[in-house]
This record gives C-alpha cells, structure tokens and sequence, in this order.
C-alpha cells in the first residue's frame, strides 16, 4: 500500500461520519421491532430524530467523498488503497 499524507481534516472527518453512523445504529436499536413499527408503535418523535440522524449521516458522508484530498492522483489511481489508508490512520493503526 503506497504511504498517503492524510490531511488532519480528512481524519477528522472520517470520524464525524463513523460517530455519525454509530449514533444512526444507538437510534435504529432504540426503535420497536419492525414487526412493531408496522403496527404503529413508533412515535413521531421517533421517526424524526432517526430522519435528523440519517440526514447527520449523510452530510458527514458527503464531507468525507468530496474532501479535495481525494483529486490527488495517487489517491485517484487507486481509490481502495487510499480509502483503506485514510481508515487505518483514523484508527490509529500502525500498518
């Protein structure tokens, strides 16, 4: 795997999106059962704050995909590589 320089900013921003998706999973697991859901046991309230979450989700996503750290042509060349890259330093990984 070639050795990227990974903004600060990037890093960061992948966690924003991994806490975001975490907080998506705390409120999907809070919710009826589907099976509950149907039967109209979930509130409004419910289903807004997973709608804000998601919306959280996805902006966070969208941050991290169009940070400018990805036009750089090592990155373009091997899109996997460098998003495994960016993932192992979010985490604090060695190698």
């Amino acid at each position: 795997m070639a050795d990227y320089e990974i903004p600060a900013d990037l890093l960061d921003a992948q966690r924003v999106y991994w806490a975001a998706d975490e907080r998506v999973q705390e409120v999907t697991d809070a919710l009826p059962s589907p099976q509950e859901v149907l039967e109209g046991a979930q509130t409004e309230e419910q289903g807004e704050e997973l709608a804000r979450v998601r919306e959280e989700r996805l902006l966070a996503l969208e941050a991290l995909n169009r940070h400018r750290w990805w036009d750089g042509a090592e990155q373009k060349r091997d899109r996997h590589a460098a998003w495994k890259a960016l993932q192992q330093a979010a985490r604090g990984d060695a190698g």
